[in-house]
């Protein structure tokens, strides 16, 4: 659960964005926000979001965002015409609902903000935003994960090379890049995954790093996580999907426990989604943010709420560079 779209502005009423009240914020403010930026080119045209899936949820235990704030994501995508689904009914508390991992579904449960409610959130959520015919993990039975999971550098994932994206063969440059960028990590203590792509020499993690630098004045850490299902690692191009970790639930604070346990994983495997987990680092020096939550009122930027926002050039920067992996993947199968 999270408040709508700029909601916060550039940081005067975060805190009625996180505990209302609603009556007291405008969608009609956040639509013209909205509009403005489209008509200066600073996100991309309102257009695309007609017809788009967009998902919302909110337990109804919620004293952390409360429920009449993340409801205000349902009127203002409304707005602009998308398919809204929204979850609003769940006797949940602020958290990650799943259907066999976390605390109780109607507490508060620190540190890894996961509840077991019964309730697959990540695959209802993917479901909807990828048509509506995915494959859902059976919860009585483990889905096998046999992919490939890497620690990558999230600066150099920013920052590829023009003769990486520009090179018309560029296996042997991105063998190169991807040694210096990704690590291989195990899924499962003691099993050291493999790879065979370019005949690489990766190094592995058998559990995660310690390393907690922050990469840059955005605010990210070191390393981010993605997942390539096995099929995306045999040569299948794969859709992307980015999930964002709430406050508090970086890797900094939790490891890889939401990466691991809130579903995605499982989601992923069995439909051929390569899984990003961009990862915020906590801060009380400049640019503070105190509890590593990704920038919704302003902190790392003014920009913070456009594409010039560090944090989401940054996403889509990635993004990019998943994707020319999956296709190096698909050139040589």
């Amino acid at each position: 659960a999270g408040p709508p779209y700029y909601c916060a502005g550039n940081g005067m009423t975060m805190v009625i964005c996180l505990n209302g009240p609603a009556s007291f914020i405008s969608v009609s403010a956040m639509q013209t926000a909205l509009n403005s930026n489209a008509l200066y080119r600073n996100i991309d045209s309102l257009s695309n979001i007609r017809n788009d899936p967009v998902y919302a949820f909110s337990g109804t235990y919620d004293t952390v965002v409360l429920p009449g704030i993340a409801t205000l994501n349902e009127q203002l995508y409304t707005r602009f015409g998308a398919n809204v689904k929204t979850n609003f009914n769940m006797l949940a508390h602020h958290g990650f609902p799943t259907d066999n991992f976390g605390g109780k579904c109607d507490e508060l449960n620190k540190p890894n903000f996961i509840n077991n409610c019964n309730f697959n959130l990540a695959y209802d959520m993917l479901n909807h935003l990828y048509g509506g015919n995915l494959l859902k993990p059976d919860r009585n039975s483990q889905t096998s994960l046999t992919g490939n999971m890497f620690l990558f550098d999230q600066v150099g994932f920013m920052n590829t090379p023009l003769s990486l994206i520009t090179s018309q063969n560029p296996s042997s440059i991105l063998s190169q890049w991807i040694e210096k960028n990704m690590i291989l990590y195990s899924l499962r203590n003691g099993e050291q995954p493999t790879l065979n792509l370019f005949n690489l020499t990766i190094a592995n993690a058998s559990e995660i790093q310690t390393t907690t630098t922050r990469s840059s004045l955005s605010g990210l850490d070191k390393q981010g996580f993605v997942y390539f299902p096995s099929a995306c690692i045999r040569g299948q191009k794969c859709s992307i999907h980015v999930a964002l970790h709430g406050c508090q639930m970086g890797k900094s604070y939790i490891g890889d426990v939401f990466v691991t346990k809130a579903g995605y994983l499982e989601v992923a495997e069995l439909n051929n989604i390569i899984v990003i987990f961009p990862q915020i680092l906590a801060s009380t020096a400049f640019p503070i943010n105190a509890m590593g939550c990704w920038d919704f009122w302003g902190y790392s930027s003014i920009y913070y709420a456009t594409r010039s926002g560090p944090q989401i050039s940054g996403i889509k920067k990635m993004i990019d560079t998943v994707r020319m992996i999956n296709t190096a993947f698909v050139g040589v199968h």
